[in-house]
């Protein structure tokens, strides 16, 4: 499995749990937050080495 591949699952992993986690805000309980927003911010890094992925591979893609 490439680093490109490995980045997108983890991508798609991140937002899993944040859905999961959106859905958990409903109980209104401290860990619910927390884990929401810890959540939101591994999504982000996960978009963000995604992009960096995608920009590699579109760097050292032989034409």
């Amino acid at each position: 499995m490439s680093w490109t591949e490995i980045v997108k699952q983890e991508l798609v992993q991140a937002r899993r749990e944040l859905t999961a986690a959106e859905e958990g805000l409903k109980d209104g309980t401290p860990a619910a937050h927390g884990r929401y927003v810890r959540a939101f911010h591994e999504a982000e890094l996960a978009e963000q080495r995604a992009s960096r992925a995608s920009q590699h591979a579109q760097r050292h893609t032989w034409h």
